[in-house]
This record gives structure tokens, sequence and C-alpha cells, in this order.
């Protein structure tokens, strides 16, 4: 059984407020994540990959078709699926731990289990030495530069232990060298920790760089292209002719309308 699974969705929206015309951002996507993957979300604006996420989040409810975690439909957002947005989520008040323990209390009142302070406060201030943030941890944010605080928003679902990362184009924002380091951070995560994320970008080369597996959505309305699937051994690197090869591949069909999925071997 897959962890997170979309199965025949539709997912469609009123596209005026007297509601007499209708727009399908998602038709018939079914998608399988399987615990322990890295998936990344791929394909032209609008094709709806933060539509996909927030499905996955449980901040809409499809219009056809179901959403479900562990077997179970997602009636609404959890703890167990947490969510890093492209801005920057944290309270600018609290410092960085506390920002951390704020979330921890929220997951537990939302789980219906105590709240156990210095287990928080321990749980925090590993996440953020995890991070490579443990030195800021009584900074504010408005201290912290863009790179620095999405690492705080990372270290938020490693203190609460959530089960899946959903990462709505977290790194867009940065300049080119933060965020590969940031991408490189993340996946030396991946590896160590092996959460399950699903992580949505329009950048090809950094989809190639960071996922198990890369998913790639047609033009609106969405539906599944293609999908590659990158093994253990997948030479990463930007100069590799292998990464490149996947990369072109998938530039060379993006924005193609495609009836028939593409399915690509383990490589």
């Amino acid at each position: 059984m897959a962890l997170l699974e979309l199965s025949h969705v539709t997912q469609g929206f009123f596209a005026d407020r007297r509601k007499t015309e209708a727009m399908v951002a998602l038709d018939d996507v079914s998608l399988a994540i399987e615990e322990g993957e890295f998936v990344s979300l791929v394909g032209p604006s609008g094709c709806g990959k933060t539509v996909t996420l927030s499905l996955m989040a449980g901040f809409l409810q499809p219009t056809e078709g179901t959403v479900s975690f562990k077997g179970c439909p997602v009636a609404k957002p959890s703890p167990h699926r947490g969510v890093v947005f492209q801005e920057y989520s944290l309270m600018p008040w609290l410092t960085v731990r506390q920002n951390l323990m704020f979330a921890l209390r929220a997951s537990a009142k939302a789980l219906g289990r105590p709240f156990e302070r210095a287990s928080a406060a321990k749980r925090a201030d590993e996440a953020l030495s995890q991070v490579g943030l443990a030195h800021a941890a009584d900074r504010r944010p408005n201290t912290l530069s863009g790179g620095m605080r999405q690492r705080v928003a990372i270290a938020r679902l490693l203190a609460m232990d959530s089960d899946v990362f959903l990462m709505d184009e977290p790194f867009s924002a940065l300049d080119e060298q933060t965020r590969g380091e940031l991408d490189a951070s993340l996946l030396e995560l991946w590896r160590c920790r092996r959460k399950t994320i699903v992580f949505v970008t329009h950048d090809i080369s950094e989809a190639v760089a960071v996922s198990s597996r890369i998913v790639l959505f047609s033009r609106s309305p969405g539906r599944i292209a293609g999908e590659w699937r990158l093994g253990e051994g997948f030479d990463r690197g930007p100069a590799s002719a292998e990464a490149q090869a996947v990369a072109s591949e998938i530039r060379g069909l993006l924005g193609r309308p495609s009836r028939e999925p593409i399915s690509c071997p383990i490589r």
C-alpha cells in the first residue's frame, strides 16, 4: 500500500464569482507515493503541481476521485503531512527555537497528545542541529538570510517528525548558489533520514539533482505526462552526461500534450 495516493483525481474551480463558469486544474490524475521516496513534480505554470500538493496536504478536497494517506481518506491538514511553502512561514516575534516549539505544541494538540516542554525543546534543538542552525536558535527570523529561514522551516518538520514533507518551490526565491547548497543539504538529509518528500519545482535541473522519481505534468488541465525513476547509482552531478540526458529528455517533452503517460526505467 502506498503511503500517499491520488486515485483518479479531477480538481475543478469556479472561474467567476457567480459560479457560472468553471475550469479544470487536474484531469483524472492517479499518483502513488511510496514511503521513503523523493518525488519531484515538474511541469509548466498552471499545470496543477501546487494543486496536487494542496490535495495531499488536505487544504483542498478533490472534485472527483480520492486522496488517501496510509489507506485513509485525507479530510483535513495534519502534522503527519508537513508543508514548506515558498514564502517564509515563520512568526517574526518568536525566536527560531520558539517557532519550532510553537509548531510542536500545535502538533501535539492536533494529534490529541500531551505537550511535554522538555522533550519538545530537546527535539527542537536536535532538528536545528541537523540543518546546521544550532547557533541561531535564539535569533529572530528577521536576522536570518532567506536560506537560513527555509532551513528553519525544514527543521520544524523534522522536529514534528512529519511522515511526509510537502515542499512547494521552497528555494525558488533564493539566489543560485544558496539554492544549490540547500538542494545538496536536503538530498543529504533525505539520504540520512529517508523521509518521504514531495517537491514542487519549475527547475528541471533541480529535480534531477535531488529526486528518486520525477513526475511530469502536462499543460492545463494537468495530467501525468511522464515519469522517471533515478536509482541509487544515478550520477546527479551537474556535469554528468547521465543527468544532462534525463534533463534534456524532460525538457523535450515539457509542454507537449500527452494522453499516454511515458514511463522510463530506473537509471
